[in-house]
Order: C-alpha cells, then structure tokens, then sequence
C-alpha cells in the first residue's frame, strides 16, 4: 500500500512500509465444498479421526511410561513408601488414568499462576520431584485453556513445550528472532502501553497496520485484531526484546492447524491442547446471564484445537477442520484464519465485558476509534468481539442461535462466568476420569479467587443434562470461602461412581502460603511485571499448588486422588493411605 493510501484508509500521521504478517487467503475448496462434521448427540458423541489418533498414539507410545515415572517419583517422594504399586503391576496399557488439565482466564495473572502450578507437576522440575509431584504434567491425555490460561497454552504448545522458566524468559533466546525461535514471554514490555504517550500511539497505531491485509482480504477487523498482535510479541515465536517495538510479521504465519508439524507433537509428548471461547448469540436471553458478566451461560462454548474448531454443546455439536477457520459453506473456503496470536486473542477478548466501542478506555479505545475510520458502522459487526465468517450458517437453525447469521461474534471464554474451562474436558467422548483444575480469576477485591468458576460451571453443566456429567460442588462461593476450599486443594466427586463422573482436583489462587506475603493477587488489568516480580510470583504459585493441608504429605494425596478413578473401575479398594487422603481432601458435601 502507498503512503498516500495509507494516509486516506485510516487517517493516521504515521504509516509503516514493512512486510505484513501473513492474512487469510482464499483459496479452492476440498471437493464438495467445506465440510462440516457431525459431533453426535449427548451420550453418543464422538471425537475427530485425527484426535482419536493423536490420543491413541501418546495412550499407547507415551503415557505408560509417563505414568511408571511419575508413580514411581511419587512413591519415592513420600514417607508411606510404596502405596500405589498393586495398581499397576498388570499392563499399564490396559488401564492408564485419563488426566485433563484445566487452566483458567485472568489476563497476565492467570498466565503466571497457571505456569506456576504447572511447573510443580513437571517431571523437569527437580524440587518437584523431591516433592513427588514431578510429572503428572507428561502424564496427562488433555489440557485447556482460556483467556489468560490460553496464553499460557498456546505460549507452550507453539514452542514445542520447554520447561515453563524456559518459556516465560528464554534464556538462551536469539537475539535476531525469527518465528522459528521463541523469545519469551517479555513481561517487562507492557502489552498495550509498551512506552510514553507518542511511542504508544505509534505502537498501536503499527499494529492495526499489521492487520490491514486481512481487511483488503475482504474480512472485517475487529478490536481482536490488533490486539491479538500485541499478544502475538509476547505469546507467539518471532519477536525478542529487541525488536518487539519494531514493525513486522511478530508470529505471523504461525498456525494452530501447523501445531501437529511441532516436534514434541508429532512424538505425541504434549497433552492435547484445547482452547475455548463464548459465542455471543444475535438475541441473548438475559435472563441466562449471571449478574456481572454479559454472555448467557447458556451460550455456546467454542472449541480450538490443532484439528477442528466448533461446539460440543448439543445446539450445534459441528465442527470444520481448524486450517479452513474463515470459510463458510459451500465454496466459500480460506487459510491462514487461524493465527495462533488470534486464537489466543478471540478467547482473550474481555473487551465485550466493558463494553469498549461506547466507553473510552484508553489505549485500548484508540484500536476502535482508528478501525471505525475506516470500516465505518457495519450491521452485526460488533468491533469489541471477535467477528468470524459463519462456517455453521444453516446448521440446525432451531436449536443453533447463530444459525441464520453471515458472522458469529465470539469474546473471551469467560464472560459467561466461567472462567475455568472445564467444559471441552466434560465431553464424554474423551472418557476423562479426572481433571486437575487450577483455577486463577479475581472473584473478590483483593483478586483472589472464591470458587464462583466451579459453582458456575456446575450450573452450566445443569442447563445441558446429562451432556456434560459433573460432581457435587458446594452451591455458592460463600462455602467455599467459609470451608477455605479456595486455600487448599480439594477433591470433588469422591464418593460418585468413576462411570457417572470425573473427579475435580481443584487448585485455588485463593490466598499465600502460610508465613507468605501475598504477591499473586495481581489485577487482571496488570499488563506488564518485572522479572523480579515474575519469578516471585512463579514461586508463590509453585508453593500454592504443593502447599497441601498440613500433616499431609501432597505428593501422597495427589497420586491418590488422580489414580482413583481407575482403582474403582478395577475393583481395586483404596489403600490405607489413600482412603485418608480421601477423608482429608474430599468435600465432603455440607
């Protein structure tokens, strides 16, 4: 584009002559047009070809080993020595605990907690092991992500999944940069006010040039764009921080539906990544909303994985490959739509919550007020979503709220009230038999959390009956506070039959360690930490989650609590030590 087009499309002072990252593209469609997949209904649904391959692949070449490590490491670890051996002496294979991790929304805060907790069960992690908690990461089927947490998740998958110290400061990072070389996460660059008033403008004012490709492609631009930009230099590999000030592609090009080419993917180390979203329907029930969010709880959950995107919930229950996000029916089909920046940004997008496009909220107003310069009032556009071409446009139009729409809005996964995404690993085709929830919103002023995301998927869970089996939780965050659940970890469903539904290992930010001055209650408005603050924050966020109740040993109680799903589907009786562990970790349900 010339400098005089760029001065008339958006009526900036300043425009950038550098390559443009890499935008969607229209390309011939798979013979008979975009196909769209069937998920089946509730009790009879089903996952993709390539996902039940990739799970086959890390159950049978991965998983065994994993779990023999991990087993081992927490037999070790604990003063009752072995206690867990019996369950495995026959074929691991037959009988591997199926594991999802769930990582919860709340901006850079969620980001770090997430990363904490998760380094306390990585088998890399050597005070990990000496705690017996080291690997049970390597030993998951799944793990999701939302909003912050999808951060963390796409941030790790895309990096081919190096230690979590690795991948927030990459020490041994390229100068140069490069989307082959990942530079950390560079906290110390806010995201969005990255220096004073005229640096900042220029910042933002270059990254909605970034993003003109994609409108000159014909697709709208939303506040998504720009902002998954930003994301981009701090998330996705190519940036370094001499050079995320500077104009250029930033991670451009770098595909969620690229991730199966990703070494650690292809030898199926990684548990499958799955990031979420909410889908803002043309006509919301209000009464559906939970008071202090804006989308219906009852709206549909969107799904982002390596292969497919779309909805489990039984109103839509279809999917399209991920690489063809962008397309539409019929022959109507694009690439290059799923940017792993832009995924990351759509189930970021908060946005929607303050109601952007009518409240001045610098810097970030400044992305709409530039877009709406150009792209001007649009009909069913709204610029503080994510707009995306309707690739389910017809499908089950009295049961599929967007049905009839050209464009689905969707904003980050949980303006619903459900911050924890815990839905995508509830699905009952992927049998999971425990999820290890690690749970990071600001439910009260000081920022930490109060149990409402469980309470609130639980209700979720209700609407949909029986498509998404969930355990008694208690039924309000007061409970939780008064019974200290949120500064402890707690076992949920104990005592339901392991065919009904998972256990919930929940991991609250819900206060320090005791003797600790609180340091991971930040905002979810902090966009920028110094590396200082971060490695205090990792650390308090590691003690959380091997913080246990006292006179227990955790290591202990953790391998009990994630193998005993499978112990009842053998017939095996919990052990002496793992029935105490039960009795003092389970809810008891008062």
């Amino acid at each position: 584009m010339s400098r005089f087009g760029c001065v008339l499309l958006l009526l900036l002072p300043w425009c950038i002559f550098a390559a443009s990252p890499t935008g969607p593209t229209r390309v011939a469609c798979p013979p008979g047009g975009l196909q769209i997949r069937s998920a089946g209904v509730p009790g009879r649904q089903t996952l993709s070809s390539q996902e039940t391959s990739y799970i086959n692949q890390r159950t049978s070449r991965v998983l065994p080993n994993a779990w023999a490590s991990y087993l081992s490491n927490a037999e070790r670890a604990t003063p009752a020595g072995p206690f867990l051996t019996d369950t495995f002496n026959r074929d691991l294979s037959s009988h591997i605990p199926r594991i999802g991790i769930a990582t919860s929304g709340g901006g850079y805060r969620a980001a770090l907690f997430g990363a904490g907790v998760l380094s306390s069960i990585d088998a890399r992690n050597k005070t990990a092991v000496k705690l017996g908690t080291a690997g049970l990461l390597q030993s998951a089927t799944y793990i999701a992500g939302l909003s912050g947490g999808s951060w963390l998740l796409t941030s790790l998958v895309q990096a081919d999944f190096p230690t979590l110290p690795d991948l927030i400061f990459a020490p041994n990072a390229n100068p140069n940069g490069g989307n082959n070389q990942f530079g950390g996460w560079l906290t110390t660059v806010d995201l969005t006010a990255p220096g004073d008033a005229n640096t900042t403008l220029l910042f933002l004012e270059g990254l909605l040039e970034e993003v003109l490709p994609k409108f000159e492609a014909g697709f709208p631009i939303t506040i998504t764009d720009p902002w998954s930009r930003t994301l981009s230099r701090h998330f996705v590999n190519g940036t370094t921080l001499s050079n995320i000030l500077t104009p250029g592609t930033h991670g451009a090009g770098v595909l969620y539906s690229d991730f199966p080419q990703l070494s650690t993917f292809k030898s199926f180390e990684q548990p499958f990544p799955i990031v979420i979203a909410d889908s803002v329907p043309p006509n919301p029930d209000t009464k559906e909303i939970i008071p202090g969010n804006v989308v219906p709880l009852n709206s549909e959950i969107w799904e982002f994985n390596a292969f497919e995107v779309g909805s489990y919930d039984p109103g839509l229950a279809s999917f399209i490959p991920t690489s063809l996000l962008g397309s539409t029916p019929g022959n109507n089909c694009v690439i290059g739509f799923d940017q792993a920046g832009y995924i990351a940004g759509i189930s970021s997008n908060l946005f929607d919550e303050f109601n952007i496009s009518g409240v001045a909220i610098p810097p970030l107003s400044t992305f709409v007020e530039l877009i709406e310069g150009f792209v001007g009032p649009e009909p069913g556009f709204h610029l503080d979503t994510a707009v995306v071409p309707n690739p389910f446009k017809g499908v089950h139009p009295s049961t599929f709220s967007n049905s009839k729409q050209d464009f689905v809005n969707l904003v980050d996964g949980g303006l619903d009230g459900e911050v924890l995404p815990l839905q995508p690993l509830l699905v009952q085709a992927r049998h999971i038999d425990t999820i290890f929830a690690i749970d990071a919103s600001a439910d009260t002023e000081e920022n930490f959390t109060n149990g409402s995301d469980i309470v609130n998927a639980a209700k979720r869970a209700a609407l949909f009956g029986n498509a998404y089996p969930f355990p008694p939780v208690p039924s309000s965050p007061d409970i939780f506070v008064k019974e200290g659940l949120n500064r402890r970890p707690t076992f949920f469903g104990c005592d339901v039959p392991y065919d009904e539904a998972p256990l919930i290992i929940y991991i609250a930010n819900g206060g320090p360690p005791a003797g600790q001055v609180a340091v991971t209650n930040t905002s979810t408005e902090q966009t920028t930490y110094s590396d200082v603050e971060v490695q205090q924050f990792l650390n308090q966020a590691f003690d959380i989650g091997t913080q246990g109740i006292p006179g227990t040993h955790w290591g202990t109680c953790l391998a009990c609590g994630v193998t005993d799903r499978t112990r009842a589907r053998l017939g095996l009786s919990r052990t002496a030590e793992c029935a105490l562990c039960m009795e003092q970790y389970c809810w008891n349900g008062h």
